[in-house]
C-alpha cells in the first residue's frame, strides 16, 4: 500500500470516526440519575431525551464505522509481512468489524434506547423494561459479544506488531490502540456524572479511533514514506 493510498484511506477514517463520535454524544451524553449503574443510566435516559436523538445517533454511527473501515485496514499491510497469522486475523477481524460493528452493535443501541421509550409511552414503563431487556439480551448481548472476540483480538495484534518493532513506526506507537482508547476514555466515567463525561464514556471507542488516525496520518509521512508494507489491495 502506498503512502499516498494510506494517508487518503485515513482521512476516510478519521472523518467516518468523527461521524461515529456524533452518533455517540446524540445517544450517550446526558447526565444520570444520581446512584444509576451505567444500564440504569442509560434506561433512563432514554425516557428524558427526544427520540429523535437515539435514532439519529444509531444511524450515523452506523455511517462513520462504516467508514472507519478504510483507515484501519491501512495496519494490514504493515504488519502481514512480519507477522503472516496475526496479519490475516487481524484482516478478518477487520471484515466481521465492518459486517457487525455499525449494523449489529451502535445502530441496535440506538434501537435499544429508542425501542423503551416507544414501548413505555405506548404500554407502560414495565412492558418498555421488559421488551428492551429482551430486546438486550436476545440480539444486542450475542452479537456484541462476538464482535468483542474480533475487536480485542485484533487489538492485541496490533499492540504487539508495533510493540516489537514489526512495522516502520517507532515502537511506541503502540500506545495508538483501539482497545487502549477504549479502556482510557471509559475510563473517564469515574470522574463524576454530568453530560459531558458520560458523553466522553460513550464514545470511548470513536475518541480512540480518532487519536490513532490521526498518530497514523502524521506517521505515514513521517516513518513509512518509501516503504513498501504490502501490494495486496484490500
Amino acid at each position: 500500500m502506498s503512502t499516498g493510498r494510506a494517508e487518503r484511506d485515513l482521512k476516510i477514517g478519521l472523518f467516518g470516526a468523527v461521524l461515529t463520535l456524533i452518533g455517540d454524544l446524540l445517544i450517550g451524553a446526558a447526565r444520570f440519575p444520581e446512584g444509576a449503574n451505567m444500564l440504569e443510566g442509560y434506561f433512563a435516559i432514554a425516557l428524558a431525551m427526544p427520540a429523535w436523538r437515539p435514532i439519529l445517533g444509531g444511524l450515523i454511527g452506523f455511517l462513520g464505522i462504516s467508514l472507519e473501515f478504510c483507515g484501519l485496514m491501512t495496519i494490514y499491510p504493515l504488519i502481514k509481512v512480519k507477522m503472516p497469522r496475526g496479519g490475516q486475523f487481524y484482516k478478518l477481524a477487520m471484515y466481521v468489524y465492518l459486517a457487525v460493528a455499525g449494523g449489529a452493535v451502535h445502530l441496535p443501541c440506538g434501537v435499544f434506547m429508542w425501542l423503551y421509550k416507544a414501548v413505555t409511552e405506548m404500554a407502560g414503563q414495565n412492558a418498555g423494561y421488559d421488551i428492551a431487556m429482551r430486546y438486550l439480551l436476545y440480539f444486542l448481548l450475542p452479537v456484541t459479544a462476538l464482535f468483542a472476540v474480533f475487536f480485542i483480538g485484533a487489538s492485541i495484534v496490533q499492540f504487539i506488531a508495533f510493540f516489537k518493532g514489526n512495522t516502520p513506526f517507532p515502537r511506541w506507537y503502540c500506545i495508538f490502540n483501539p482497545l487502549l482508547g477504549k479502556i482510557v476514555f471509559n475510563g473517564v466515567r469515574r470522574l463524576g456524572n454530568t453530560a459531558l463525561i458520560n458523553g466522553i464514556g460513550t464514545s470511548n471507542m470513536s475518541l480512540g479511533a480518532i487519536i490513532m488516525f490521526i498518530a497514523l496520518l502524521i506517521g505515514f509521512g513521517k516513518y513509512a514514506h518509501g516503504t513498501e508494507g504490502g501490494e495486496e489491495r484490500v
